[in-house]
C-alpha cells in the first residue's frame, strides 16, 4: 500500500490555496471534513471502538493557540508554533486521562463513557470561568498587534486552510506507518477479536491507547488550525458543538472505515452533499446527509472506497 494519491489530493489543495486564496475558505470547509474523518479513522476505523469525544479534542486544540495569543501577548509571531504545540499537548493530555480510564471499557459501554467527555470538559469551562467561560476568547486584536494586520488575515484566510490540510497530511502519514507496523496488525487482531488477541500475548489497552492519543492529537491540532487560526475566536458553543463528532465519523463511514482514501471521498461526499442542499433546500442538510449515510452504511457497509477495493481487486494499490 503507497499513500501516493491521498496524498497528492492534499498537496494539491494547499497549491490550490496559495494559487487561489480567495477560494481559500471553501478548500478549508472542505478540507476540514476530510481531516476530521482522517483523525477519527485512526482510532475508529482501527479498532473499531466508536468514540463520542472528539469535540473535545478539537475544543483543547482550539483553546491552546487561544491561550497563548490572549495571555501572553508579548511571544509576538513565536504565539503561533508556541500555541500549535500547546493545543496538541492539551488534547494529548485529555485523552490520556480519558484514554487511561474509557478503554478498559468495550462497545457500547466505551461509547458512553466518551459521551460526557465533550460536556464535562464544557460545562467546567463555562462553569468555573477557565479561558473566558462563556463568553469565550476573542483573538483578532492581538494577532493583529502579534502578526501586523494583513498578515493575521493572510494566516486567517490561507495559513488556517494549509495547516487544516497539513493535518491531514500527517494523518495519512500516521494511518499508513501504523497500518504497516506491528501496532497495524495488532490493532487488526484486537478489531477481529479482543479476547483471541489477548490469548496471542498482545495488550490491547496499550494498542488502543497509541491509537487513540494519535488521533486525539490531531484533532487537536485540527481544531487549532480551523477554529482559532480561522475564525479567530474560540466560543465554548461552537468548539463543543457536539455535530462535529457525528459529521467525522459520517465522513469515515461514508469513505470506507480504515481505509486511507476513504475520508477523502466520505469528506468530497459529505460536503457536496451539504454545500448542495444549503443552495437548493435550505436547513435540510443534516436531514439529507443522515440518510445518505444511512443508505451507504446499509447498502455499502465498507464505504465507497472499501467496497470499490473489494470489488475490483486491481483498485487496491490505487485506493490504499
Amino acid at each position: 500500500m503507497r499513500p501516493y494519491i491521498p496524498l497528492g489530493i492534499y498537496l494539491a489543495l494547499m497549491g490550490a490555496a496559495f494559487v487561489f486564496p480567495e477560494y481559500s475558505k471553501l478548500i478549508a470547509s472542505i478540507a476540514f471534513f476530510m481531516a476530521l474523518g482522517q483523525a477519527v479513522n485512526i482510532f475508529v476505523g482501527l479498532t473499531g471502538y466508536v468514540d463520542f469525544g472528539y469535540a473535545a479534542f478539537l475544543a483543547m486544540g482550539a483553546y491552546g493557540v487561544g491561550i497563548t495569543v490572549t495571555y501572553w501577548p508579548g511571544l509576538g509571531v513565536a504565539a503561533l508554533p508556541i500555541g500549535l504545540a500547546l493545543g496538541v499537548l492539551l488534547a494529548a493530555g485529555l485523552a490520556s486521562v480519558v484514554g487511561a480510564i474509557a478503554l478498559r471499557l468495550r462497545g457500547a459501554y466505551f461509547a458512553i463513557a466518551t459521551i460526557g467527555v465533550n460536556e464535562g470538559v464544557k460545562h467546567l469551562i463555562v462553569g468555573a470561568n477557565i479561558w473566558g467561560g462563556g463568553a469565550g476568547l476573542i483573538l483578532s486584536a492581538n494577532m493583529f498587534k502579534a502578526f501586523g494586520r494583513d498578515t493575521a488575515l493572510y494566516i486567517a484566510n490561507v495559513g488556517s486552510t494549509i495547516l487544516i490540510l497539513v493535518t491531514a497530511l500527517i494523518a495519512v502519514v500516521a494511518m499508513y506507518v501504523i497500518q504497516a507496523s506491528r501496532a497495524g496488525y495488532a490493532l487488526a487482531a484486537v478489531r477481529q477479536d479482543e479476547d483471541a488477541a489477548k490469548v496471542m500475548g498482545i495488550n490491547p489497552t496499550k494498542y488502543k491507547l497509541l491509537a487513540f492519543l494519535t488521533s486525539a492529537s490531531l484533532s487537536g491540532l485540527l481544531g487549532a488550525s480551523y477554529f482559532s487560526l480561522g475564525n479567530m475566536q474560540v466560543f465554548p458553543e461552537n468548539v463543543f458543538f457536539v455535530e462535529y463528532i457525528l459529521d467525522g465519523l459520517a465522513v469515515m463511514f461514508l469513505g470506507g472505515a480504515g481505509t486511507v482514501t476513504g475520508p477523502i471521498v466520505g469528506g468530497l461526499i459529505y460536503f457536496g452533499v451539504r454545500y448542495l442542499m444549503g443552495l437548493v433546500a435550505p436547513g435540510t442538510q443534516a436531514l439529507v446527509t443522515s440518510l445518505i449515510v444511512f443508505l451507504v452504511v446499509i447498502l455499502l457497509p465498507k464505504g465507497v472506497v472499501g467496497t470499490l477495493r473489494e470489488r475490483v481487486p486491481m483498485l487496491r494499490r490505487w485506493l490504499p
